[in-house]
C-alpha cells in the first residue's frame, strides 16, 4: 500500500494521498499536513455523500472530487477503506484520474 501512495504522490501536482478506514483512521499515509484531521474529514464527507445518495436514489458513491481555488481532493471508496489524493491547482485531470483508477484497483487487490 505504502507503494502505490509513494507512486501516486510522484504524480505532477499531487501534494499528499493516504489510505483511510471507513471510520476515520489513517490506515498508511503520504500526507504532508494533518493525516488525522485528513482522515476523519474524508470519512464525514463519505458518509455525508452516501446518504446524499440515498436520498436522491443515485446508488453507491465511487468516488468524490472536492475543488477549489488553491486544489482538489479526491475520495474513492476501497473495501472497508478510502484513497484519499490531494492535489495542487494545476493538476492535469485526465491523467491523475487514470492513475488514481489504477492505484485503487490495486489496493482492491492488496486488501
Amino acid at each position: 500500500m505504502d507503494e502505490v501512495l509513494r507512486n501516486l504522490n510522484k504524480e505532477a501536482g499531487v501534494t499528499g494521498s493516504a489510505i483511510v478506514s471507513k471510520d476515520g483512521l489513517v490506515i498508511t499515509t503520504a500526507l504532508a499536513g494533518d493525516d488525522e484531521a485528513v482522515a476523519g474529514i474524508a470519512a464525514s464527507v463519505f458518509q455525508s455523500a452516501g446518504a446524499t445518495a440515498g436520498v436522491l436514489t443515485i446508488g453507491t458513491i465511487d468516488t468524490i472530487t472536492l475543488e477549489s481555488d488553491t486544489g482538489k481532493a479526491f475520495l474513492v471508496s476501497l473495501p472497508e477503506a478510502f484513497l484519499v489524493v490531494l492535489t495542487n491547482a494545476e493538476v492535469n485531470l485526465g491523467r491523475l484520474r487514470i492513475e488514481i483508477r489504477k492505484a485503487a484497483a490495486l489496493l482492491r487487490t492488496q486488501m
